[in-house]
């Protein structure tokens, strides 16, 4: 569907991004966005846990879903160092078949415009049904704003005395009128450079979207990278 996180890059979104790291408040946010909510949650895309595990503290009824058998793995791991236990289910978004009803869905930061853009009807329809009655999508769309072709951004992650990971971003493409945006990563140490394609969704395109797949209530919010969709 997309492509996968492998081990380098985990390591590397593990160590930079830690459990309960808040990019951009986002944490916070979507705590405020879920409210009263009681019911099971899902969390598509959910990596390492970075956003799980605050909610799971928080009292919410969380469960996860990812492509990544190494972002999974991780996202174990991290669960059982907080003492922490929750469903995690290694499925393709545009597969997905869980065996439970959610009361909500999420999909934070903006992990949505990494899907292909041909598959976002059939992944939305998705999870509207595996939503209850009544449930409610939340999900991010970027805001392409500070994306400059030829840009390049390195960090360099040091693993121990000896070793390390460069994580080198290169800024490929532009596409205007395909709203995608094109970027070279690469994760020096043992794989290859990977070229990472993310769209971005107009606010009627989004909205269009999230109606066409029979959310009758489409809503959002504007900061200053994402734009927020409440759909039930």
């Amino acid at each position: 569907m997309f492509i996968e996180y492998g081990e380098l890059s985990t390591l590397f979104y593990e160590t930079t991004k830690p459990v309960g790291t808040e990019l951009d408040g986002d944490i916070t946010a979507y705590k405020e966005h879920l409210g009263a909510t009681t019911g099971k949650i899902l969390e598509a895309g959910v990596g390492t846990g970075r956003m799980l595990i605050p909610l799971l503290q928080a009292g919410f009824d969380v469960e996860g879903v990812d492509i990544s058998s190494q972002m999974l793995s991780q996202c174990r791991k991290n669960l059982k160092a907080h003492q922490l236990t929750a469903p995690l289910y290694e499925q393709d978004l545009t597969q997905l078949a869980l065996p439970t009803k959610y009361e909500a869905i999420i999909m934070p930061t903006g992990s949505f415009c990494l899907l292909p853009r041909a598959k976002a009807l059939q992944i939305l329809r998705a999870f509207k049904a595996q939503l209850v009655e009544g449930g409610a999508l939340i999900i991010d769309s970027i805001l392409p704003q500070d994306f400059t072709v030829g840009e390049v951004y390195q960090r360099t992650l040091p693993l121990d005395n000896q070793s390390g990971i460069l994580f080198t971003s290169t800024a490929v493409e532009m596409d205007w009128v395909k709203q995608q945006t094109v970027a070279l990563h690469r994760y020096e140490k043992l794989e290859q450079g990977t070229l990472v394609q993310t769209a971005w969704y107009g606010i009627e395109e989004m909205t269009m979207l999230l109606q066409a797949v029979g959310f009758t209530s489409v809503s959002h919010t504007i900061n200053e990278t994402l734009v927020t969709f409440y759909a039930n």
